[in-house]
């Protein structure tokens, strides 16, 4: 360990404890978080007694059952689970201790603190190799538990400089590790991001007690390298999961909170750091105002909040869960305020992130931002956002909705390339809720195991909502993390006009016997209450096609004449089809070492080349059958090959016409007809109102 100036470290971060304002903070938490806050002296206790589960929102592979631990040697895995392992050894429980202590002023938390930093040091010498308890990636979030909790025990004087000298210093061995063992990959992955953020906020704090030779310079410029690369220009993070975008981002405003706060406390922090936090120093141009951390950090924020579900839940879209991002959005809202011209620039208002963040501050995020960030929080005022649609061109997703609304109706569609190992084969998927209940859902991922035979399943095309190729088309797992084939995402097409929304989204790929195909989902979207999807398949041959609508577990099913009764509740859809659908038993999984059984809905083709077939998703008290089309001059309607018709009629006496065409017009006349009226387009709806017609075109 570098020989630092402890009482002089002391001092500063007494200020930044002073200025946490732990007091006002505890006060706060009790009025406004009391179930948290008995779940976490909860939590302490059994942590007394070294009884453990994983139940933090956003742990990455939960385990709420509780299992008791010798920590003989802190690589046991009580459920057969090695992710178990990995989770023990973040060592995220630690700072519940630390609240506890906070709560009720009971020290026997703070020594049963130290006895498991103590106890871990001795049974796990610091290792360049990737052991069960030495992987990078749970060496970075074990560093960044650390430093916060070293921040906050010196900052109260219940740090003595021998522990400081201990405990800094193997941290200090172990962030060295980090440099050593990094290999050029984890510059496109969460893994990277979670190394390098541990590093930047080791330094910020105890630069004078760690080693030097350029590792903290190393880890802001490989930072920063690792966001241009993995956060698109829309937002999304590349690998495709809507957790690990979530662990990016919470390690980025962690990082971006500690800076604040070092700089608040009289930290000089460097040319680089005041770059990343878009600050100049004296006799620096304003060309230097990057603030490339907050502009990530305020970005990916964006796309949390309109990717979230009516009732602020995150889908499981990839590796994921079902998990609340109202703590993601309080932060948001904070950041837009600490750092202003950011938040105006990324988002136009920190209210949005109120709005989602809901009316108070969550336990989690006042242990972060203490009294200051909580009253930045209180004083914003929520602004509901204006866009209701969501397109990430560059992702492949799109998320809309009929109102900001937790009764409001939301579709998700996702065509975009695997992105990383935690990517699904749900190329060209639709999920949407109505009237804010889940309907057809994402299937989830239950599990990292490559003896859980249900990983490769949830993994598969046909966990998700899509249709498959004699079982093969979309990809095909062979692995917890691989695939034996992948299908390639084409460009998707994406227009809306008003209430009315149109998404194309082709895949293309070649199967086992190296016979090409082509599949193109087209979907239209109505604010009212109605989902049209089209699957074109072109694939040369015989084949049999399964096309799959996965049903929330809380949904029911039941056949009528036309299709499928859904219930949720008291929330009906119907289902609607001109060919049958049958009911198969199905699991998916809202959450890691979860999973629920359910139903999916199945339709069953024979094909031979190409086929093209519908389905209709319709709110309670619609009707619908076939709309004829014919082209002008001729008396009988095209094929519904050619172009696929719904007539829809509403309980209000509304008329809607609903016409995609699924193949180009060469011969004859361009011109078509339906109920009389003239169209033209690849795209177009029909609205009827006393017996006027309004196009809307979608695609021409």
């Amino acid at each position: 360990m570098k020989t630092g100036d402890f009482e002089g470290l002391r001092e500063v971060l007494k200020r930044r404890y002073e200025a946490f304002g732990y007091g006002e903070t505890l006060d706060y938490i009790r009025e406004f978080c009391q179930e948290e806050r008995k779940g976490l002296l909860s939590r302490a206790e059994l942590l007394q007694k070294q009884v453990f589960s994983f139940r933090d929102r956003w742990d990455m592979e939960p385990c709420p059952t509780p299992f008791p631990l010798t920590l003989r040697d802190w690589v046991t895995s009580p459920n057969g689970d090695p992710e178990w392992v990995y989770m023990l050894n973040r060592q995220d429980f630690l700072p519940r201790l630390w609240q506890a202590y906070l709560v009720t002023g009971k020290k026997d938390y703070v020594d049963k603190l130290f006895w498991y930093l103590w106890d871990w040091m001795e049974k796990n010498p610091v290792s360049d190799q990737a052991t069960e308890a030495f992987r990078t990636i749970d060496t970075g979030i074990r560093c960044m538990n650390w430093c916060a909790l070293a921040v906050d025990l010196a900052g109260a004087g219940l740090m003595e400089a021998s522990q400081a000298e201990c405990l800094l210093g193997n941290m200090g061995q172990q962030l060295k590790t980090l440099r050593e063992r990094y290999i050029g990959k984890y510059t496109l992955s969460n893994w990277g991001v979670l190394q390098t953020t541990a590093v930047c906020a080791g330094y910020l704090w105890f630069r004078d007690f760690l080693p030097g030779d350029g590792l903290e310079e190393w880890a802001w410029e490989e930072l920063r390298e690792q966001l241009e690369l993995q956060v698109l220009e829309d937002g999304s993070h590349w690998e495709q999961s809507a957790l690990y975008h979530v662990e990016v981002l919470n390690a980025c405003t962690r990082l971006l909170v500690y800076a604040w706060q070092a700089k608040k406390a009289g930290v000089c922090l460097g040319k680089i750091q005041r770059r990343a936090l878009g600050e100049t120093g004296a006799g620096e141009p304003r060309a230097a105002l990057e603030g490339w951390l907050v502009r990530a950090v305020l970005r990916m924020s964006r796309h949390v909040l309109y990717s979230s579900d009516p009732n602020r839940m995150q889908l499981p879209q990839g590796d994921s869960d079902v998990t609340d991002v109202r703590d993601v959005m309080v932060r948001a809202a904070v950041i837009s305020c600490l750092f202003p011209a950011f938040g105006q620039e990324e988002t136009g208002s920190g209210g949005i992130y109120r709005f989602a963040g809901g009316r108070h501050m969550d336990m989690d995020s006042a242990w972060l931002l203490g009294i200051s960030g909580i009253r930045s929080y209180e004083s914003l005022r929520p602004k509901e956002p204006q866009s209701l649609s969501w397109f990430c061109e560059d992702s492949g997703n799109l998320y809309l909705r009929n109102s900001w609304g937790k009764q409001a109706d939301f579709t998700w569609m996702a065509n975009g390339c695997l992105g990383s190992s935690h990517g699904h084969a749900n190329q060209a998927q639709l999920c949407f809720h109505h009237k804010g209940r889940p309907f057809l859902t994402d299937s989830g991922r239950y599990s990292y195991r490559e003896d859980e035979p249900l990983r490769c399943r949830l993994k598969s095309p046909q966990a998700h909502n899509v249709c498959v190729i004699d079982g093969q088309s979309g990809g095909e797992p062979d692995g917890s993390w691989s695939y034996a084939s992948f299908g390639e995402n084409l460009k998707n097409y994406f227009r809306e006009q008003g209430d009315v929304h149109y998404m194309e989204m082709p895949v293309r790929g070649t199967l086992r016997d190296k016979t090409p195909y082509l599949i193109v989902r087209r979907v239209m979207v109505a604010d009212a209450g109605i989902w049209l999807s089209v699957q074109d398949v072109m694939c040369r041959g015989k084949h049999r096609i399964r096309e799959y609508f996965h049903l929330d577990s809380r949904v029911r099913a039941e056949k009528t004449g036309e299709g499928m009764r859904l219930t949720s509740g008291e929330v009906c859809l119907n289902a609607v089809s001109p060919e049958p659908f049958k009911t198969e038993e199905c699991l998916i999984s809202r959450r890691y070492n979860e999973k629920s059984e359910t139903l999916v809905l199945v339709k069953e083709c024979e094909m031979e080349d190409r086929l093209t077939f519908s389905a209709l998703f319709l709110a309670e008290g619609m009707r619908a059958e076939p709309a004829q089309v014919f082209v002008s001059g001729c008396v009988e309607p095209v094929s519904g090959q050619r172009v696929t018709g719904w007539d829809i009629c509403t309980e209000k006496g509304e008329r809607w016409t609903l016409l995609v065409w699924n193949r180009e017009t060469c011969r004859g006349g361009k011109m078509y007809l339906c109920h009389g009226v003239p169209v033209y387009g690849k795209a177009v709806v029909l609205k009827e109102a006393e017996g006027k017609y309004t196009r809307i075109r979608l695609k021409s």
